[in-house]
């Protein structure tokens, strides 16, 4: 790796994802639990710390388009606790008040793929020209920044099983009824992209990246089969591809699960990122970096669990096993294996930041943008 000046945010992932020599590997975790910020706060962060300063990390900002048909949400119950509410994608979903918890999927936009037209015949008549100015504010502060920036759009395969169908009827619907399922994926593509072009051409609005979001794997491997996958969702993904490439944005999926299975696939999709590779599923980049590190960029892998419960010489295992291979030839980004959880203490977090810091022979005070927390 050369020596030069601090790069920023965006240029350190740009270069990384582009495959270009840079001076580091980029470093972030994007999500912290509200209660893991707590947890530190009563171990003696000072309040209201930027993480991100105070670490020394990389930013990734994502814009979340609104590709909901646009329901009215509807309140049916509620007590202190929780809360049962019909959303803008017509699901019934319970929610938690005061903890941080996936909110719990009653019901969804449709009964059964019957009804999958009359649901998607909505998008004909939305406005499709509506942007959160509260989101491009921040975007707009971020690119002042040097953050790395992308849009967050809802990926198609995702919708059927997360919003519209569910995972009981969603997933047979695709061996069952694959027209249906596969028109309306297209459907919601064509408004999706339609939607990002105006954001890119009319508003001004330029993403480094498109980031689908999209958990098409659990622990045992993929929801469905590569069959499926290859016929029914790899059109789309080449399609956002060609779109990326066009608009001179990079590609990347945020997907749990194990993956092992999967990234032959992402790869042929044209993803050129996946992320978080989460250990405790079976993924290991020390097998992943040598079968697939040429020709996709493995962001993650650092085991959340090892940083919870393990011992400062587990830690230093994790880190110093993973990254020093991972960061051979480029093609690796750190990133905790999931969000950052509250069972990792400050302490714990502290020290492996600042052992990944020691393994890529940046000094305490970080060449960065932040410092060290003593």
């Amino acid at each position: 790796m050369k020596n030069n000046l601090p790069m920023t945010s965006r240029t350190i992932i740009r270069d990384t994802l582009a495959r270009r020599e840079t001076t580091r590997i980029p470093m972030t975790d994007m999500c912290y639990w509200p209660e893991t910020v707590k947890r530190w706060e009563q171990e003696g962060l000072p309040p209201g710390t930027d993480l991100y300063d105070h670490f020394g990390l990389d930013r990734i900002f994502l814009y979340y388009p609104d590709l909901s048909p646009r329901l009215a949400p509807v309140v049916i119950e509620e007590n202190d606790e929780t809360a049962v509410v019909t959303d803008e994608w017509g699901r019934t979903v319970k929610k938690w008040k005061k903890q941080t918890a996936t909110p719990v999927n009653l019901g969804y936009g449709v009964r059964d793929v019957s009804a999958v037209k009359a649901y998607m015949s909505r998008y004909d008549a939305l406005d499709n020209e509506m942007a959160d100015e509260r989101q491009l504010e921040v975007y707009r502060k971020s690119v002042a920044r040097g953050d790395f920036t992308a849009i967050d759009p809802v990926e198609p395969a995702w919708f059927i099983i997360e919003y519209l169908l569910g995972f009981e009827e969603g997933l047979p619907a695709l061996i069952t009824d694959p027209e249906e399922v596969s028109w309306a994926m297209r459907k919601l593509m064509n408004y999706s992209l339609k939607h990002i072009r105006w954001l890119i051409e009319v508003k001004g609005i330029r993403f480094d990246a498109l980031y689908f979001s999209a958990d098409l794997c659990y622990k045992n491997g993929m929801l469905m089969s590569p069959k499926v996958y290859r016929e029914l969702v790899m059109p789309i993904h080449q399609e956002y591809k060609r779109f990326c490439d066009e608009h001179e944005m990079f590609f990347m999926l945020h997907c749990d699960g194990d993956v092992r299975e999967f990234i032959p696939l992402v790869i042929e999709s044209g993803f050129v990122a996946i992320e978080p590779l989460e250990a405790r599923a079976g993924n290991d980049i020390r097998e992943l970096k040598p079968l697939y590190g040429d020709r996709i960029t493995l962001f993650g892998n650092i085991n959340a669990d090892v940083v919870a419960n393990g011992t400062k010489e587990q830690i230093r295992e994790e880190v110093v096993s993973k990254i020093n291979l991972a960061k051979q030839g480029g093609g690796y980004m750190y990133h905790i294996d999931h969000s950052v959880p509250p069972t990792v203490s400050l302490e714990n977090y502290s020290f492996l930041i600042k052992t990944i810091k020691e393994v890529m022979n940046i000094p305490a005070w970080s060449d960065l943008h932040g410092r060290l927390p003593k």
